[in-house]
């Protein structure tokens, strides 16, 4: 399979330039290289001579990418890209797309890949898609070219100007000339066009007497047209009709068996064994020339295996080493490649009875390391029990807690009483409780008041003097499920439709009246199950959506990258001296750890976290605080 490249460039203007570059070598290094495809385009930093910087980028990148001599040609093409684009930094701001297109025996494979913008877009049947991942600036990737494929190299601003069903009623032509009339017909209607360049790479189909159509690909070939095919060809094209004589000439001597019904035939003395060595002959001919195209084609098969292997070994190892070398800088996109790397390792498993071996076998276990790196999962068999509360009220059972500056107030329900702890000591004193304190299911801590909610109420409890300072009265709230106590203020989440966050200033008699956290548009905080508060507020739904709000009104955050989805999301922490963001994960019993920006960067998992009913994290001592109903437990963050 041949191809045809046609090119589409933009008019030069004394800043910026773009061109498209084509190579084909010869011997060697078309089976190690493959053949070049560029569209390339510049922006000039300072005042330089546009032409002649143009041509000298052209010169370096077929220098630099026909002298790398890395075994993976996913690394060659990834390497020059990111070489041609330093050392050109200081002049000008480099935008390219490659294709590389590589005969593999009796396939193609094509390497495609972008540095700064640009797009790769292949059109396979009547789908057409880009190759390449648009959130990435320097991307590549490999896959085998089918026949009929078409390609399309383009810098981003070329893109810019052809919308993608202008491209895909181009590569319905059969000619790359005639697609890029179309489409040079838009670059060219655009005044600033003089970064647009691309390539239309189409396969030059020969047949029997011109154009040979995907629907005749494959037909059996009869003798007629063995003159017309490539010697391989020929050769199966001959196999098979002197298979199909073969197989002719033996019914008809079964045939005139059958008619002659087994009489005796006389043979004239002599012609016997004249007919007798003929025959010899011609079976043993047959024979052998049948044995050879056994032999030929089980030789193929395996040349095709080993091919396909070699492949396989080739994007896996690439893939692995841009992962490890990104396990620091770029966890997310390091976990993204490992992952790949597995599911090509996975797929080849599976087309081939499950087994790898040799390369592929030491890939997959060093594979195996890099993702538990990559992916942070930490597994603990068992957590420490790190406070018993039977040591300060026998038969205490905690119903939920809150933190502030390192000391943690818990309450509990049955008991109605409020106990103090801190984190750092482990010091302990009961605070409050009976009758005075009341009932309540929530409990609230900023500086040294204590807020115990129930249904109708809220008792303010003063923790330094161990006294009830004042009630205040439920007001319209509808489900109150999270309380949190946040530079000396209370925040209640009201979890309804239309539901609100309400705030409570603190005064010295107590609380304030309650005012609307949230302005403007009304939300629905019916599926709301916790909240935390570094400044902005972390809501917490239960699908595992977190929702953050700054002065009242919803604010962009996003949680990416997870190594699979909530099960079970029940509590949620962070404070404005922690860097992250921890939530608990009861059903998967995790606790998940994703930056302020929303970004997965851990996750803890103990089977006792299926019992666990919150959580309070202190990252200056390293810790995860997990609350039960009689104790305390602790996971010791990996730093």
């Amino acid at each position: 399979m041949k191809f045809n490249v046609a090119k589409i460039v933009g008019t030069v203007n004394q800043t910026t330039w773009s061109q498209v570059h084509v190579f084909l070598p010869e011997g060697e290094k078309l089976s190690s290289h493959g053949q070049l495809i560029a569209a390339l385009s510049f922006a000039a930093k300072k005042e330089i001579e546009i032409a002649s910087f143009g041509k000298e980028i052209i010169v370096r990148l077929q220098e630099i990418y026909y002298s790398n001599e890395a075994e993976s040609r996913l690394k060659k093409v990834s390497q020059s890209m990111e070489s041609l684009a330093a050392e050109f930094y200081n002049e000008v701001e480099l935008n390219m797309a490659l294709a590389v297109i590589v005969p593999l025996g009796e396939k193609k494979l094509v390497y495609a890949g972008r540095r700064g913008g640009g797009q790769v877009y292949l059109k396979r049947d009547e789908a057409v898609v880009g190759l390449l991942a648009a959130e990435e600036n320097q991307q590549v990737v490999s896959g085998e070219l089918k026949a009929f494929d078409k390609l399309v190299v383009g810098t981003s601003q070329f893109f810019k100007i052809v919308p993608e069903s202008h491209l895909e009623m181009a590569l319905k032509e059969d000619r790359a000339e005639a697609a890029v009339e179309s489409l040079g017909a838009l670059v060219h209607g655009r005044e600033e066009n003089s970064q647009a360049a691309a390539a239309v790479v189409m396969p030059i189909r020969q047949g029997f007497g011109g154009e040979l159509s995907p629907t005749a690909q494959g037909k059996g070939v009869e003798p007629a047209d063995v003159k017309s095919l490539s010697a391989v060809s020929r050769l199966t094209a001959l196999a098979s009709s002197a298979g199909q004589r073969f197989r002719g000439l033996i019914k008809q001597a079964v045939e005139r068996v059958s008619k002659r019904g087994g009489a005796e035939v006389f043979v004239r003395p002599g012609a016997s064994r004249g007919k007798k060595s003929t025959a010899t002959v011609m079976i043993v001919l047959v024979v052998i020339f049948g044995l050879s195209l056994v032999l030929a084609g089980r030789k193929r098969q395996v040349r095709v295996r080993e091919e396909k292997y070699q492949a396989v070994v080739e994007e896996v190892s690439y893939k692995v080493d841009e992962g490890e070398g990104l396990l620091e800088l770029n966890p997310l996109r390091a976990r993204s490649l490992l992952s790949e790397a597995q599911g090509l390792i996975d797929n080849y498993k599976s087309e081939n009875e499950g087994e790898v071996s040799g390369e592929l076998s030491d890939l997959e276990k060093r594979l195996g390391d890099l993702l538990a790196q990559a992916q942070r999962e930490y597994a603990v068999e068992s957590a420490d029990e790190w406070f018993d509360f039977g040591l300060v009220k026998e038969g205490f059972k905690a119903t939920a807690w809150a933190s502030d500056e390192g000391k943690v107030l818990i309450w509990g329900e049955g008991e109605r009483t409020v106990v103090e702890l801190d984190l750092t000591s482990k010091s302990s004193e009961i605070v409050a409780g009976g009758d005075e304190v009341g009932s309540g299911n929530l409990i609230a801590l900023t500086g040294e008041r204590g807020m115990v909610v129930g249904k109708d109420k809220m008792v303010v409890v003063d923790v330094s003097g161990g006294e009830v300072a004042a009630e205040v009265a439920a007001d319209g709230w509808g489900r109150i499920v999270s309380a949190v106590g946040f530079g000396g203020n209370l925040y209640l989440l009201d979890a309804v439709d239309g539901g609100q966050i309400w705030k409570y200033f603190g005064v010295e008699a107590g609380l304030s009246d309650k005012r609307e956290y949230l302005a403007g548009e009304a939300y629905d905080l019916s599926a709301a199950v916790a909240m935390a508060i570094d400044a902005s507020i972390y809501v917490l739904f239960d699908d595992g959506t977190i929702v953050k709000y700054t002065r009242g009104a919803k604010d962009a955050f996003a949680v990416t990258g997870l190594n699979e989805p909530f099960g079970e999301p029940v509590g949620i922490f962070t404070a404005s001296d922690q860097d992250n963001i921890y939530v608990l994960d009861r059903a998967k019993t995790r606790v998940v750890v994703v930056d302020k920006s929303g970004e997965y960067q851990a996750e803890y998992r103990w089977p006792g976290i299926a019992g666990v009913k919150d959580l309070v994290v202190n990252e200056e001592l390293g810790k995860i605080f997990l609350l039960a109903d009689e104790k305390v437990f602790t996971l010791d963050l990996n730093k």
